[in-house]
């Protein structure tokens, strides 16, 4: 087993809740449309913000508003070949859109997300 260092730095400092929109599937409607398909349940991480200089050397726009979570739990980017899992954090979704992967080494990620309502704006 590993030494989850992410939990032992959540003792010392507060974490935030969130909800966890997992991707598992898809559905088809009535029109033959693909229809992504979530499972809801609740998670907890630290909720961060990303420096504006960051996201310019990932070479992301600075139009977005990005933030980063991190958490214990499995949650899947848009780099798997399927929909991206959402984080539902103070009534915003955000996509997740990448990570640093420590969850099978150390049982924790860093999951950078895009807020959604940003497209729409």
């Amino acid at each position: 087993m590993f030494n989850n260092l992410l939990n032992q730095a959540l003792k010392m400092i507060p974490s935030q809740k969130a909800v966890w929109r997992r991707y598992v599937g898809e559905d088809i409607d009535d029109a033959g449309y693909s229809i992504p398909k979530y499972e809801d349940s609740e998670i907890s991480g630290s909720w961060q913000a990303v420096d504006t200089q960051e996201i310019q050397e990932m070479g992301l726009t600075t139009q977005r508003r990005y933030q980063r979570f991190y958490t214990s739990n499995d949650v899947k980017d848009i780099n798997r070949g399927a929909h991206p899992d959402i984080i539902l954090y103070n009534g915003i979704e955000h996509e997740v859109v990448g990570d640093a992967d420590w969850y099978d080494q150390d049982g924790w990620k860093s999951i950078l997300c895009v807020r959604r309502q940003d497209e729409e704006a």
